[in-house]
């Protein structure tokens, strides 16, 4: 029989990056829909025309903004494990 050592570890939780950015580009997209609907013009122009204006500026701010959440919690996690 061998002598076998066992080391416990607790694995850092980190999070998944492309799934936070995913989530905040769709939130993102709801959010410009949203605007385009419900804005302070709402009836003035086209829908079409603007849904595609708006969506070009909110789904890149929701993808940073979930990329900044993941961040965030990346660096939590990091100070967790530290201690």
């Amino acid at each position: 029989m061998t002598d076998e050592e066992f080391y416990v570890t607790d694995p850092r939780r980190a999070p998944k990056y492309g799934r936070f950015m995913l989530v905040g580009a769709i939130l993102g997209a709801l959010v410009g829909i949203l605007l385009v609907q419900f804005g302070p013009n709402a009836g003035r122009y086209e829908l079409s025309d603007v849904t595609f204006a708006v969506l070009l500026l909110t789904v890149p701010i929701g993808f940073a903004l979930g990329a900044l959440t993941a961040l965030l919690l990346d660096r939590r996690s990091l100070k967790k494990t530290s201690e």
